[in-house]
């Protein structure tokens, strides 16, 4: 994941770090390179973070990946106007199709008006 690798990025500049300052710091004095290698010390155990999702956020990626399987289809209401269209029942409300196209132009007319 990123955050593990800007970690072991980071992690791994402070081991170089510590590297060059255990080999200046050893013609002078050791007490900066025992905190340098705490550091590195604390960082390592700082690097084993672990992120928890809360159940609203388990229940959000469920959902997102059942509409991503999804067709979006209803396969049945389908087979039931292809059935009444084979046999001659099916028949058109041409009011009610008239009245949804008007709204739809209305809506065009706030959207692009």
């Amino acid at each position: 994941m990123a955050i593990d690798v800007l970690n072991d990025r980071s992690f791994n500049g402070m081991k170089e770090s510590v590297a060059t300052a255990n080999k200046v710091a050893t013609n002078t004095t050791s007490a900066p390179v025992a905190q340098a290698k705490q550091s590195v010390s604390e960082m390592s155990a700082r690097s084993a973070d672990a992120v928890m999702l809360t159940d609203g956020a388990k229940t959000l990626a469920k959902a997102t990946q059942k509409a991503r399987d999804a067709s979006g289809i209803d396969e049945a209401k389908v087979e039931r106007l292809k059935n009444s269209i084979k046999d001659g029942t099916y028949k058109i409300n041409y009011e009610s199709v008239a009245n949804k196209l008007i709204d739809a132009e209305d809506e065009l007319g706030t959207i692009f008006g």
